[in-house]
């Protein structure tokens, strides 16, 4: 019996270390700084001691207008919990920052929008398609990234644990 538990405890400490090694780091999310619709600066500080979704979208994106209600949604549902929506548009010809003021005005946008009109913070997070989502934790670093629109059951899963950490 002896020799089963030392096998076992043996197995727990191996699989517990594998997990460790094995387990992806979370990278730090890019540092930017982009004006929101009214033109003052934000910059990646605000990320720190909250869980935020940044999204990656613009106006005239099919698929961004498809999640757009449902990160409506996920705002109210975390409203005055540790909890954040920061929505990036990135540039697109037909969608200037005019296009962006008025989208965010007529669909009445509650959480934080800004304008990457030169693309750097798109090309620091590395993104090539919209929508693009990544989740970020607490200190900052990228949990999670979504190319597309996410599974938002998934979403509101890990942003449930993040917010318990």
């Amino acid at each position: 019996m002896k020799k089963h538990i030392g096998t076992l405890l043996l197995l727990a400490v191996l699989a517990a270390a594998g997990y460790i090694l094995l387990s992806p780091k979370r990278q730090i999310a890019p540092d930017f700084a982009l004006p929101n619709l009214q033109g003052q600066t934000v910059n990646h500080i605000t990320l720190q001691g909250k869980v935020t979704l940044i999204n990656f979208w613009f106006p005239s994106c099919p698929a961004c207008a498809t999640e757009m209600p449902k990160l409506i949604r996920m705002h109210q549902d975390y409203q005055g919990k540790n909890f954040q929506i920061i929505a990036i548009s990135i540039p697109v010809p037909r969608d200037p920052l005019p296009v962006v003021q008025t989208y965010a005005q007529t669909h009445r946008l509650p959480f934080t929008v800004l304008h990457d009109a030169q693309g750097h913070t798109q090309q620091a997070y590395q993104v090539i398609a919209a929508p693009t989502s990544f989740l970020v934790d607490k200190n900052g670093r990228i949990v999670k990234t979504y190319v597309g629109e996410p599974d938002f059951a998934e979403v509101y899963r890990l942003a449930d644990q993040l917010l318990a950490e």
